[in-house]
This record gives structure tokens, C-alpha cells and sequence, in this order.
């Protein structure tokens, strides 16, 4: 069997190209793997991966002070440019399945269909319309109508992948509710839990007494970080501090964080590449780990961070709200809720050996998503759809 993997992302970078990186690995155990990618960079990898590069176009807009507010029109002509070259790619080789990014892939779907294959459409979000409401959402509370949102024709192609597509694969129950409250059956959507690797993100020791709180990702608006900042302030913890790690994706939030970041000295910006730097850097310095997302089909990040030994606080909206026990190993907040976040981190700041408890039982949760569970759930699906005796 020929499968075909694709995603407009960077191999192994960020959540999406770590959710990609682990797809790959769990589908070249069962047959010949190609992965297209974006970018120009080749990773060292067992199997073959192709880099499509990026939209020039996407790269312009982005470029002009009077068009990059229009982020989702430079997100339409990436995703528009890098389908173009999967399609191209697929009419001149064989394919048997090809797995493709939501949104990303309904050209590459209909010219790997035309040639008898079988389409998995990969969603790494909620379902899309959902996402849609949920940045809409935020952007009237942000007061910024159009930079964040996705484009109509996005949307329009994504609803075209889920007709075409045979299955629907998911990271989480959380996404699956999505898909399956906007009328899917389920029988068509499937669970695909990510993985991380235990042995880089691991517990390191502590080195100060500062009640540091830990936030990971691009701060747009359905990553809900405002809300954790308002938390953050209203906690008044003693000897704290709230860690940013990422960089702004709309002026409305880029204004914010400037703003947030001249008023309170204990909240701080950082920028890190995990991919090339020991994650424990960052997590080993931290004492719980925050997502309070609005809308996130995993947050892989919230996984790396239990690898490193943080409790972490997730919202019900967060598909990494999958692997968090109350008050075992984390908490699990409702979306937009101040009040219960401040709650949670006063609660790990009043109870340090609670939280080093929490914080153990974390690590044994991110042992038990390893990559051989991951293989046995992605070999249950293959067997599933009759594809494997």
C-alpha cells in the first residue's frame, strides 16, 4: 500500500508539525510512506519527505503594511498554493490513501480519488465552523472585525474535504463532540491521541521558589490568552510570575501584550524554538502549565508539559482535556472563565506538595500516550476500515 501524508506546516514544527512527525511514524509501520510538507528544509527521516515550499503571494500580502491585517486571505493562498502542488504531485504518482490536513487538501482529495484512493481527511481542530464561531467570537471581544476569522472559501473547501472524505480523523473525544453535534455519525470520525517523547520532555529540577506559570503557543484569539492574563493579575499570588512563550498573530493582541507586558514586570515574553532547543529550558523553570483555549483540537503543548512533570489547567473546549483527571493530574476549566482559573492557580500556589504530587501524576499520564499506543490505536483504525486483516 502507497499512502500519502500531508500537511502545509514545517515537519516536526510546532503542534501542527508535531501532530504531522507523528503520523508519519505511526503510518510507515504499515506501508509505503510520503510525506509532503511545507517549507524548503528536508528532515533526516526513514522515509521520504518532500518540502513544497510556500506561497509567494501569501508572503507579500503579509509583507504590506495595508494588506497583512488579512491573515486569513495569506492562511487561504498558502493552503490554496500548497493543495496545487499536492494535486500536481498525485496526478503523477500512485496513491492508495492519502491522509490530508483540514482545509488544506481538497484539490490533493479529488486528484488522489480520480485515481482510486482512499481520502482521510486529518482535522487537528474542532470541526471548522465551530472554530469559525469560537474566533468570531473573541474578535468582538478584541474589537478586531476581520484579521483573525477564516476565510468563506476555506470553509467552503473544508466542507468539500468532509464530503469526499471516507474517514474523518481526530485528536481527541472533544473534537469528535464537534464533528458529531454538527450532525457527522460516529462511525465516520475516528480518535488518533498524540504522542510525545517522554525521554526530551522530562522532569528537570526546579531552581528557584518562583510560582511560575507557563503558557506555550501563538497568542491569537481562539488560544484565549487574555483571559489567562486577566487570571494571572486577579490571583495576586505572592512571588509569581506568568511566562508567555509565542508570538502575537493579530495588532488587536500585539497592542494587548504590549500593554500587559508595561504594566506588570511579573509577566514576561519569550520566543523559543522547541524543535531546536532542550524544551526543558522553559518547562523545568515553570510550575503549572495553562491553556485556556477557547477552541483546540489537542494542544499538544499541554502533553509536553505533563512529560515535564507540570500539573496543567486546560479548558473543556481543549482536546487535551482527554487525558487531564481533576485534582489528579490537572484541572479542567469551562472556556472564558477568569474566576475558575484564578481559582486553580491559587490553589497550586497555596499547595506545593499537592502541586509536586499533581505534577507527578502528570508524568505518569504522558507514559501511557506512548508511541506503541499510538501505533496499536492507529492499527485499530486501519483494521476498522478494512484495511488491514
Amino acid at each position: 500500500m502507497k499512502i500519502t501524508l500531508t500537511c502545509n506546516t514545517g515537519f516536526g514544527t510546532g503542534g501542527q508539525g508535531g501532530c504531522l512527525a507523528n503520523a508519519a511514524t505511526g503510518l510507515n509501520q504499515f506501508a509505503d510512506l510520503t510525506v509532503l510538507c511545507s517549507g524548503e528544509e528536508k528532515p533526516q527521516t526513514s522515509f521520504p519527505v518532500y518540502p513544497l515550499g510556500s506561497s509567494q503571494w501569501s508572503r507579500r500580502l503579509l509583507a504590506t503594511p495595508v494588506l497583512r491585517r488579512r491573515n486569513d486571505l495569506a492562511v487561504l493562498l498558502s493552503d490554496l498554493y500548497f493543495d496545487k502542488q499536492v494535486s500536481k504531485y498525485l496526478k503523477s504518482q500512485s496513491c492508495d490513501l492519502i491522509m490530508g490536513v483540514a482545509g488544506q487538501t481538497n484539490l490533493g482529495f479529488k486528484a488522489a480519488k480520480q485515481k482510486g484512493a482512499i481520502a482521510w481527511l486529518y482535522c487537528l481542530n474542532n470541526y471548522l465552523p465551530f472554530m469559525q464561531q469560537q474566533i468570531q467570537q473573541e474578535m468582538e471581544f478584541l474589537s478586531e472585525p476581520t484579521v483573525a476569522t477564516m476565510n468563506p472559501i476555506m470553509l467552503q473547501r473544508f466542507l468539500g474535504e468532509c464530503e469526499q472524505a471516507d474517514l474523518i480523523v481526530v485528536l481527541s473525544e472533544v473534537a469528535k463532540q464537534s464533528f458529531i453535534q454538527a450532525g457527522f455519525s460516529p462511525n465516520q470520525i475516528a480518535v488518533l491521541t498524540p504522542f510525545v517523547d517522554t525521554n526530551r520532555f522530562r522532569p528537570t529540577p526546579k531552581q528557584d521558589e518562583v510560582f511560575r506559570v507557563l503558557y506555550v503557543g501563538t497568542i491569537e484569539p481562539r488560544k484565549g490568552v487574555p483571559y489567562l492574563v486577566d487570571a494571572f493579575i486577579k490571583a495576586e499570588i505572592p512571588n509569581s510570575e506568568l511566562l508567555i512563550v509565542g508570538g502575537t498573530s493579530t495588532r488587536a493582541l500585539r497592542i494587548f501584550m504590549e500593554n500587559t507586558l508595561s504594566k506588570h514586570a511579573n509577566i514576561k515574553q519569550e520566543f523559543w524554538d522547541f524543535s531546536r532547543v532542550d524544551p526543558t529550558e522553559v518547562f523545568g523553570r515553570c510550575s503549572v502549565l495553562v491553556l485556556p483555549s477557547v477552541e483546540d483540537g489537542f494542544g499538544l503543548v499541554a502533553l509536553e508539559a505533563m512529560a515535564c512533570g507540570l500539573p496543567v489547567i486546560v479548558t473543556s473546549q481543549c482536546g487535551a482535556a482527554d487525558v487531564v483527571e481533576n485534582a489528579v493530574n490537572g484541572f479542567v476549566v469551562p472556556p472564558r472563565d477568569i474566576q475558575a482559573i484564578t481559582d486553580k492557580l491559587l490553589f497550586f500556589a497555596n499547595n506545593e506538595p499537592t502541586r509536586q504530587e499533581m505534577g507527578k501524576s502528570a508524568r505518569i499520564t504522558s507514559e501511557k500516550q506512548t508511541q506503541e499506543v499510538y501505533q496499536q490505536t492507529l492499527e485499530q483504525i486501519f483494521r476498522n476500515q478494512g484495511l488491514l486483516n
